[in-house]
């Protein structure tokens, strides 16, 4: 680009603020997904007036544009963020909200004990520095079966999301009804697809299922074999899945943290969701 034609203010421009790693550190991506550093920290830019306003629209909030749109303008290294594990995604969250507003981010819970707001304030790049790490891989056995896991995609993430609205909607409007035999079936509507998406979840997380053979296991990974097997197999297997699954959703950035109560001077744990919807209010 010559002189002439070049913007006074390129120099003006944002630049990264921080730098992260990811708790996946990249193991589940090709470069079409994420291209990693060599380091494995991938800079983060602070978020345009752009990204902010995208980040105050309750529709592309709930779809999860939002949060896609914003990542692939704060984080180009990532490609496809939809393809990223939750824990990744969670982490650049918390690493967008500190590039942009400072490392001190403000939280808040309700107090257990007199239920008035609490307020505390954390530290992005501490958080992010103490964040546990995805192992390679996750096995565990159930009964002489063995079973490889992953953790689900922020894909699956806003899939839930928007199962969750459109139940929760259907069960607000339900209070109109007049004929409790429709209000019955409106809440046993709503529970069937809600049961049936977590189950989704669960199969979708399911690599493969190690069943012994006469000389060495059976590795099965077709899908449709898997969710046969799941549609069939004892509730105690379905539940290990789930509470393995749920295990590996918390790696990475700390889902607690410490608060004070000025009301009452309770101090409690209380859990921490860096969501986006709070972004305009996190400095």
């Amino acid at each position: 680009m010559s002189k002439q034609n070049q913007n006074p203010l390129s120099g003006h421009f944002r630049a990264p603020k921080l730098y992260t790693q990811l708790p996946s550190q990249g193991r589940y991506y090709t470069d079409d997904i994420v291209e990693m550093p060599d380091n494995g920290e991938l800079p983060v830019f602070p978020m345009t007036a752009k990204d902010e306003l995208i980040m105050r629209n309750p529709d592309a909030l709930l779809n999860g544009e939002a949060v896609t749109t914003v990542v692939a303008s704060c984080v180009p290294n990532v490609k496809q963020s939809t393809k990223l594990m939750s824990n990744d995604v969670d982490a650049l969250l918390l690493a967008i909200q500190g590039a942009t507003y400072g490392d001190d981010i403000t939280i808040k819970a309700a107090c257990p004990k007199c239920s008035k707001e609490a307020e505390g304030v954390i530290s992005a790049d501490d958080t992010l520095s103490a964040m546990s790490m995805l192992e390679e891989s996750y096995t565990f056995d159930a009964g002489d079966l063995q079973f490889s896991v992953r953790p689900f995609t922020y894909e699956t993430t806003i899939k839930a999301g928007v199962a969750q609205f459109q139940s929760t909607r259907s069960l607000q409007a339900m209070a109109d009804m007049p004929d409790d035999a429709d209000k019955l079936k409106v809440f046993n509507d709503s529970f069937v697809k809600m049961a049936a998406i977590n189950f989704d979840i669960i199969v979708d997380s399911i690599q493969s299922i190690s069943v012994p053979g006469k000389e060495e296991p059976i590795v099965v990974t077709e899908r449709s074999h898997i969710l046969d097997f799941m549609n069939n197999c004892e509730s105690s297997i379905g539940k290990s899945v789930e509470e393995k699954i749920s295990d590996i959703s918390n790696v990475g950035i700390a889902k607690e943290s410490q608060f004070m109560c000025e009301e009452c001077e309770e101090s409690f744990m209380a859990g921490v969701a860096f969501d986006p919807v709070n972004f305009s209010t996190a400095s």
